[in-house]
């Protein structure tokens, strides 16, 4: 099929652009490295201080839970979803102060950011509360709980936060759905509008080496700094340590602490509500209407508004919200065996592990746009039933979003199998053979591992824009492709409403991950 001549899309009446626009790669390889950049310092500025303030407080403050609840939440939340409740909030129709205008590459970078604030802050806060033991104590002896984090924890630490921000680099390198609604002409961007019918060479190995040399030769040095510096990390997170062991002054110290965690709660409290207030924009976006009285705008707030649009939108996108639980239930089915069976063979093989580690993180780099037209161009092939398949089925949607709903799976089954301790591994390879094994030793063991890949594996699937939307048969639309047309047609109010419902979704699914987690390990404490 040929390109689709540019000067075709223009209405009568407006200047044809230029062809050579979509040819400009220079420009939208600079635009991508200044949106990761601009993505990845609002995620270290914001993101670590709030693991630090995090740490000054217990693990079960209820601060803290709140904090991890929706930073989770965020997290799991699609890009384009969290950029809807960004722009019901701030954007052009929002009900703060607007600040934002088409193109704006600071916004784009802000919603990256704030993405990558719950991402790098909840990678921190974990890294390190896995720290040794002795080795907190040892750092008690000569700094005070604040400087420890700094001059201790935070270095032994710091491969994980590398990691968690080269994850904001790359997403922020591969995902066109922010981009494009914001008119940013990023890579994937410029790909996904001129490349996505007829690609070409250079369009695909542009669109994949950019996060490949951003985000795969500081992965390789990741895997081998991992091994080398996570030596003194233990294998199971500490949730409370001494904070000193010397004579100090115990008044003073006292005082201290109730300062610092004073300051702590104020720095967690104000994150919480920074995470919070898309999600209370959204709300507030449902029943916000501006009207114009005497020749003056007045804008209202209604709250039977809000609720009458927020348990309408339920029938109005059920169409919707059922193929996304069927493309969310399908990926689940055969995604997790794929990734149990090589989180299993990663697991009895260090050099599979690494090689499948490796292949998979460059997979993890391929954007959205480039998977979603491959599969969709694999499907037009003059093969008896293909044709019948990417029409009538699923299985091409379910093929492109589950690529990367694959490598999360296994990216989690592969910690959970870590987590079985070389002695119990060992020892149940003399009891029987390998289904055997797996039935009565290991699946007990991956349970939780096992719930939380099959959430993650929703949200992801229920959440990949980019990849689902070439590959959709006709006539079927998830609530996150409808989402992104109802963003590009500025249907506000339908917007609010339906992101409304997906934000529900994700929170159910976040909920039963931190419930779940929560239940195991009062049970593993029981058993103890």
């Amino acid at each position: 099929m040929p390109n689709i001549p540019l000067a075709a899309l223009v209405p009568p009446g407006l200047p044809a652009p230029d062809p050579t626009f979509a040819d400009d790669w220079a420009t939208a390889i600079t635009t991508t490295i200044e949106l990761m950049l601009v993505s990845a310092g609002i995620a270290i500025l914001i993101g670590v201080p709030t693991a630090f303030f995090v740490s000054l407080l217990r693990p079960n403050h209820w601060l803290v839970r709140t904090w991890t609840f929706f930073a989770f939440v965020t997290l799991a939340m699609p890009l384009i979803l969290l950029a809807a409740a960004w722009e019901s909030t701030a954007g052009k129709f929002g009900w703060l102060v607007t600040t934002m205008t088409g193109g704006n590459l600071g916004w784009v970078g802000w919603i990256h950011g704030m993405h990558g604030v719950a991402l790098v802050s909840l990678a921190t806060v974990w890294a390190t509360r896995r720290i040794s033991p002795i080795a907190i104590q040892q750092a008690s002896l000569d700094f005070s709980p604040s400087q420890s984090w700094w001059r201790v924890r935070l270095p032994i630490a710091m491969p994980w936060i590398v990691a968690s921000v080269i994850g904001v680099m790359v997403l922020a390198s591969t995902e066109m759905s922010v981009a494009d609604l914001h008119s940013v002409r990023t890579v994937a961007d410029q790909f996904y509008l001129f490349y996505s019918v007829d690609p070409n060479t250079t369009s695909v190995l542009v669109s994949t080496l950019v996060p490949m040399a951003v985000g795969g030769v500081p992965a390789l040095l990741w895997f081998w700094l991992r091994r080398r510096r996570w030596n003194v990390a233990s294998d199971r997170g500490l949730e409370s340590t001494p904070t000193s062991t010397s004579s100090k002054n115990a008044a003073g110290e006292n005082a201290a602490t109730r300062g610092m965690n004073t300051i702590a709660c104020v720095g967690v409290s104000l994150c919480t509500l920074l995470l919070l207030l898309p999600l209370a924009g959204l709300v507030v976006q449902t029943g916000h209407s501006v009207e114009v009285v005497d020749g003056q705008r007045q804008a209202t707030f209604q709250w039977q508004a809000s609720l009458r649009a927020i348990t309408e939108a339920p029938r109005l996108f059920q169409d919707e919200i059922a193929w996304t639980i069927q493309l969310a239930l399908f990926s689940i089915l055969w995604t997790l065996p794929i990734a149990l069976g090589l989180a299993r063979w990663a697991r009895a093989s260090s050099t599979a592990g690494v090689i499948i580690d490796v292949l998979g993180t460059m997979l993890f780099l391929v954007p959205g746009p480039v998977i979603g037209m491959t599969v969709a161009a694999f499907f037009r092939l003059p093969f008896p039933g293909l044709d019948w398949l990417a029409t009538h089925t699923l299985v091409p949607t379910l093929i492109a979003v589950g690529v990367r709903s694959v490598l999360v799976a296994y990216a989690i089954l592969r910690n959970a199998y870590g987590g079985i301790d070389d002695a119990t591994w060992l020892s149940g390879r003399m009891d029987g053979p390998v289904a055997w094994r797996w039935w009565h030793l290991e699946l007990p063991l991956l349970r939780r591992g096992l719930g939380i890949a099959a959430l993650a594996v929703a949200i992801v699937s229920a959440g990949d824009v980019p990849a689902a939307m070439p590959a959709l048969p006709p006539g079927v639309t998830t609530t996150g492709t409808r989402l992104f047309g109802l963003l590009h047609s500025g249907a506000r109010y339908q917007e609010a409403s339906l992101a409304m419902v997906h934000t529900g979704m994700v929170i159910l699914l976040c909920g039963a991950i931190l419930a779940m987690r929560l239940h195991l390990r009062r049970s593993s404490k029981g058993v103890d």
